[in-house]
């Protein structure tokens, strides 16, 4: 064929072109980092309505399962939030409400899996503030900002009975709240032997969980606190109430605090999260306890000092709080005369009891958002979920009961025999 028999074909115009070319999505990122992820399927509805299914791939029969969760993008930050796999970027995005969850959202959070974490300046600034003025002045502003959004607030999702801020005590799946937090509490009293005229020190004292539950027992306590509601909350509880017990409430820090009696028990629940520094906390408890005396306490816990998200110490508890490093703990519980009484793996009750707070504040959500704001409302139902997922999913977080006796270089009958708690 001659050059001047060949077929000319028409220029495509521009518009063509862009129609002929495929459409590519502005999640191609996310679907490239899900290549290899366990994750289940889920969809992202964008802000134009367009829906993208999208799956781990290595999650199993991927094409035959439901979507679990929808994820609805909706505006340009929430996308940029998404496309970026950032987990406190896309925290914050939720917060904001640029991004929603509809579906499962234990689900959910499996995307944590992809995403980066990666903020060492903001990180660097939690350890730098106590250490210029002191770890009693910064938990005197950092602990405020989780436990001072109203006590009715914390009510609609804790127990009705104890109102207790800690991990219930299952004893099966299918057990209430309520009788795991009777059940927390009894192992409580046992393990701390704890009888009529015993003086218990009640570290973080929230709203009297234990004082509810021991009081009528006549079991005297005091309560520390540096919340100002509940401080508040108890000051009148204490002027109130009509059980056989002596009842009352310190506002100071466990460090500061320098009372002029031993104490039987120190109990702390839910509250060595907020101790990172075990050495001189130890110290304290030896100045406070009677000899033979018990500290009960139960926390959550990590293999690494301060593996706490960057969304969690930014917006979640504030400052150095850390999940419990257990050797330290009971290094620093050997250096003081404490020998370990009993240790308990409570991850799944934990899990549990997270679950429950999580579907109580949902189930309460047209009549707390008027009262805390869809901001605060938002943030727990991160934070109970989040941690409600790391316990359960696959051990991320870990949760523990521990109880030790001031009873080294003293007889062993002071221990005692063994004793079902």
């Amino acid at each position: 064929m001659s050059h001047a028999e060949q077929t000319v074909t028409p220029p495509v115009s521009r518009a063509r072109m862009q129609t002929l070319a495929p459409r590519v999505s502005p999640l191609s990122r996310l679907h490239h980092r899900l290549s290899n992820a366990n994750v289940p399927p889920f969809e992202v509805q964008l802000e134009d309505g367009t829906v993208e299914r999208l799956v781990g791939g290595s999650f199993a029969d991927a094409d035959m399962a439901e979507a679990r969760f929808r994820m609805r993008v909706r505006n340009a930050r929430g996308l940029r939030a998404l496309i970026a796999l950032d987990e406190l970027g896309l925290g914050v995005a939720y917060l904001e409400g640029d991004i929603d969850v509809d579906g499962d959202f234990i689900s959910c959070l499996d995307l944590r899996a992809i995403f980066t974490d990666r903020h060492p300046v903001r990180s660097l600034m939690r350890f730098l503030v106590p250490l210029v003025i002191g770890q009693r002045r910064s938990d005197l502003a950092w602990v405020p900002h989780h436990y001072d959004f109203g006590n009715e607030f914390y009510f609609a999702f804790l127990d009705k009975e104890f109102r207790l801020y800690s991990q219930a005590l299952y004893t099966a799946d299918d057990e209430s709240l309520e009788q795991a937090v009777t059940n927390k509490l009894q192992y409580v009293v046992d393990s701390c032997r704890l009888t009529a005229g015993s003086h218990v020190l009640d570290v973080g004292g929230g709203w009297g969980a234990l004082e509810k539950f021991i009081g009528p027992k006549g079991v005297h306590s005091t309560m520390l606190t540096i919340s100002h509601e509940q401080y508040k909350f108890l000051s009148e509880w204490c002027d109130s109430h009509k059980m056989p017990a002596r009842l009352d409430v310190v506002c100071e820090s466990i460090f500061a605090y320098k009372p002029s009696t031993e104490y039987d028990a120190i109990v702390l629940l839910g509250v060595m999260e907020h101790l990172p520094d075990y050495p001189p906390l130890f110290a304290q408890f030896r100045r406070l306890l009677k000899p033979g005396g018990r500290v009960y306490m139960d926390f959550a816990a990590n293999r690494n000092k301060f593996s706490v998200s960057s969304f969690t110490h930014q917006y979640v508890f504030p400052g150095n709080h850390t999940p419990v490093y257990l050797p330290g703990l009971t290094e620093a519980a050997n250096a003081t005369g404490f020998e370990p009484i009993a240790l308990h793996n409570d991850r799944h009750s934990y899990y549990l009891t997270l679950r429950a707070w999580a579907r109580n504040l949902e189930a309460a959500r047209e009549r707390l958002v008027p009262s805390v704001g869809e901001k605060v409302f938002r943030l727990f139902q991160l934070y109970l979920w989040g941690c409600a997922h790391q316990l359960g999913r696959n051990g991320a977080l870990e949760s523990y009961r521990v109880v030790f006796q001031r009873a080294s270089g003293r007889p062993s009958s002071e221990i005692g025999c063994y004793r079902p708690i």
